[in-house]
């Protein structure tokens, strides 16, 4: 706050403390998913069961008929003459009319499809100044959907990605490759790092097949490189591709009224006091711009795009999604 004297001074004040108590990012706090000291897999568990049971059924719906490909998502399997309880809309018509008889189309469902979860663990992620850190609340995230996914009986695999690829965990079924996605996203060693999209990108791109769904979870803070280049080719090489973005509140919004505060950079770890009243559209402006840039280059590049903040559920947004398909 600033002294009769006009200087800025370094004192922060108790409201901002009160409001942004976790400020700067967040190294070894226990926390429910355990990126803290200790990995709690069955606090993991029971938040994937709050919000997983909407999200299994829609799943089954959509993987069924496969809503979420481009195209039916079906192979044509021949044809058989028609009878009263068939769909009319199957009907040949051009078979119908060379025979004089009336035939239907019979498809069989593919049964082929992978899930890859792209999982941000960069230092930005590991900052929450809500109930749950971004990294917590984007590992609940992506347990709900590994576990709806393997409900299902598809193939689910998961990659955790800072500067570099951290963990990868390929594609498969079973309850076992559930432990083994859950394992992976509650380690605390698999946390913190820069930020490298354009490398996880890659990786996705040269290692994982075609017939694949590509989830990217991620706050999109400090990707490096121009990331968008290698995104186009990910959303045009795999059958479908969405973007959850994970903000914190205080990502896109600061609050007024608390004079100074001290912020922290998550990957240079530079530390600098600022008088928050001053900059608070600017901020807002900024986040909004970046937010929006993020959302343009998924949609550009054939892909889908959902933002959630961690202090909302995040069943509703990924269900809105899928539904509008």
């Amino acid at each position: 706050m600033k002294r009769p004297d006009g200087h800025v001074s370094r004192h922060i004040t108790k409201k901002a403390r009160d409001l942004y108590p976790r400020i700067e990012p967040m190294f070894g706090r226990q926390t429910v998913t355990g990126h803290g000291h200790k990995a709690n897999l069955s606090a993991l568990m029971k938040e994937v069961d709050i919000n997983v049971k909407k999200l299994i059924e829609l799943f089954r719906f959509i993987l069924k008929y496969r809503i979420i490909f481009r195209g039916s998502g079906i192979e044509f399997a021949g044809l058989r003459e028609y009878t009263p309880e068939d769909d009319a809309s199957r009907i040949d018509w051009k078979s119908s009319a060379r025979t004089g008889k009336i035939y239907v189309k019979i498809f069989e469902e593919e049964r082929d499809l992978d899930l890859f979860l792209l999982v941000d663990v960069s230092n930005s992620m590991l900052f929450g100044t809500a109930e749950k850190l971004k990294s917590e609340y984007a590992t609940i995230l992506a347990a709900t959907i590994a576990y709806a996914g393997i409900e299902v009986g598809d193939k689910v695999g998961v990659g955790l990605f800072s500067d570099k690829m951290v963990k990868v965990i390929p594609p498969a079924q079973g309850s076992l490759q559930y432990f083994k996605i859950l394992k992976a996203l509650v380690d605390p060693d698999n946390y913190g790092g820069l930020c490298n999209l354009w490398d996880a990108l890659k990786y996705v791109n040269r290692f994982i097949r075609k017939r694949s769904i590509i989830f990217i979870v991620s706050d999109f803070i400090g990707a490096e490189h121009d990331w968008f280049d290698e995104l186009r080719v990910t959303g045009y090489r795999f059958d479908r591709l969405l973007g959850i973005m994970v903000r914190d509140p205080r990502d896109d919004f600061l609050t007024t009224g608390v004079g100074s505060m001290r912020f922290s950079d998550p990957f240079s770890d530079k530390k600098m006091v600022v008088d928050v009243d001053k900059y608070v559209e600017e901020y807002k402006k900024a986040a909004k711009l970046q937010r929006l840039f993020v959302e343009k280059q998924f949609h550009i590049n054939n892909g889908g795009f959902v933002q959630t903040y961690t202090t909302e559920p995040f069943i509703k947004p990924l269900m809105r999604y899928f539904l509008l398909l």
